[in-house]
């Protein structure tokens, strides 16, 4: 079978792959904190050709594949929403999420939160309903206490001042956490993301720049996904020309054979 076939045949497959990863970014493109992807590709393996008139050997290759698709970490900035538990993070940093049922420990930086009430208490949780954990790695939570009246706002907050220790943290502070290294941070879905050996521990990030009533905006550009969607489209109609011609040669090859 002619070489060609196979190369447009990978070329066709990993252009479909590229083309998941470029509709997932449009898709997202209004989710808050979201981080779009971008291929990686590389080259299969390449063989020597001899030349018939004596001289160098020429390079031949064998198509290319997508290693993985990698994320783009770029700190966005933020909008108001005017939502008392929406949280934006100026600058670098991740919320530290737990799952309660697991107690798997992911990273985010949609801010999109919400009281949800469990027995006595009130925990602040994301959109999947994961809880916030706060600078101590805690969760965060809340004793359902009577209605603030106007103008007793002030009087609570001294009143919560008061209880903390020097230098201790409040413990309904939103945690920001970093680490040394962002690179190799994996997808868990759901706009979340979880850490490897090779990221390290969590880095507490204490005087983190934290908005509150406010997302961040997601990653996309939505001008350049749509130009990376009419590239891969592209290439892909050409890689299947490519299998089409193939067969169409080997289809006379075996015609002009009997």
């Amino acid at each position: 079978m002619n070489q060609s076939f196979y190369i447009g045949a990978l070329g066709a497959v990993s252009n479909q792959a590229k083309m998941n990863v470029v509709s997932s970014n449009i898709a997202n493109v209004n989710t808050s904190g979201f981080k779009p992807q971008y291929s990686v590709f590389s080259d299969l393996i390449y063989s020597q050709t001899r030349s018939t008139e004596g001289g160098d050997a020429a390079k031949t290759g064998s198509g290319v594949r997508m290693d993985f698709a990698k994320t783009d970490m770029t700190d966005m900035p933020y909008r108001e929403t005017g939502l008392e538990h929406d949280h934006a993070i100026a600058g670098e940093g991740f919320f530290m999420l737990k799952d309660p049922a697991t107690g798997a420990i992911t990273y985010s930086r949609d801010g999109r939160f919400q009281l949800s009430q469990l027995e006595d208490k009130f925990y602040l949780v994301n959109v999947s309903g994961k809880r916030v954990l706060n600078m101590d790695q805690e969760e965060i939570s809340y004793d359902v206490k009577p209605a603030v009246y106007p103008g007793q706002e002030d009087e609570v907050e001294e009143a919560e001042e008061e209880e903390l220790e020097e230098g201790a943290h409040d413990p309904k502070t939103v945690g920001i956490y970093t680490f040394i290294r962002r690179d190799g941070i994996e997808s868990a879905g759901n706009n979340e993301f979880a850490v490897t050996e090779k990221n390290g521990a969590p880095i507490l990030l204490e005087h983190a720049k934290v908005i509150k009533g406010a997302m961040e905006v997601s990653g996309t550009d939505f001008a350049k996904e749509m130009t990376k969607m009419m590239e891969a489209q592209r290439a892909y109609s050409y890689s299947l020309r490519m299998v089409q011609t193939s067969e169409e040669v080997e289809a006379t090859i075996n015609t002009l054979r009997q």
